[in-house]
């Protein structure tokens, strides 16, 4: 259940919790698992009280000791907030025309309403920069062109301003400081079951509820 709050590649356009109540009320017997906007035991709490049988976490993992991504990209999530982000298709030579939950960088803020005059992959677009993919496994130097869909590594060389930076506005606004993943899970899980046992305010609206 990928509601409109989930960060990178996202179609969409029912708010997480609403998206949840919808498909358990299709069915009691099927798992739900719920995405977007899940980064601490409060939004945890709220998608398995609605409904869910467990939760997807993308952003807030994506701040963890351990992920393998560029630390100018992680301090960009402990930085953010729910404002900073939006959906754009402009990312994509290797994936065309999909739409992603970025963070508002340079390359989205100068490109707003014109993703339609991005030029084809044919037409042989700028480099921005070069990494790796499949680190430790291939190899393959990869030199990225302008909006190239591949989020920074620490592998990746370039300007992060011009690159994809998938981000969930909602997880943003929680995140407080890069973490050991194992940490992360444990005090959210935690916190989830407390808030579980004593529900008051779980079903209260707020602005991430609305995406």
């Amino acid at each position: 259940a990928q509601g409109r709050q989930a960060g990178g590649r996202n179609l969409g356009s029912t708010p997480m919790l609403a998206l949840v109540r919808e498909l358990r009320a299709l069915s009691a017997e099927v798992p739900v698992l719920a995405a977007g906007g899940i980064a601490d035991g409060f939004s945890a709490a709220r998608a398995l009280y609605h409904g869910a049988d467990g939760v997807w976490v993308g952003t807030r993992l994506v701040a963890s000791v351990e992920a393998y991504a560029h630390p100018l990209y992680k301090q960009r999530l402990v930085e953010g907030d729910a404002g900073d982000t939006t959906m754009t298709t402009l990312f994509g030579p290797e994936w065309p025309g999909t739409r992603m939950r970025v963070i508002r960088n340079r390359v989205v803020r100068e490109w707003a309403g014109r993703e339609s005059r991005v030029p084809k992959p044919a037409q042989a677009p700028e480099a921005i920069g070069t990494t790796r993919l499949f680190p430790g496994v291939l190899d393959v130097q990869y030199v990225m062109p302008k909006f190239s869909a591949f989020l920074p590594t620490p592998d990746t060389q370039g300007d992060i301003e011009e690159m994809s930076l998938p981000a969930g506005g909602a997880s943003m606004s929680r995140i407080d400081t890069v973490q050991p993943a194992g940490q992360i899970v444990v005090e959210m899980m935690e916190r989830a079951r407390r808030l579980l046992e004593s529900p008051e305010g779980l079903d209260d609206e707020d602005e991430d509820d609305r995406g």
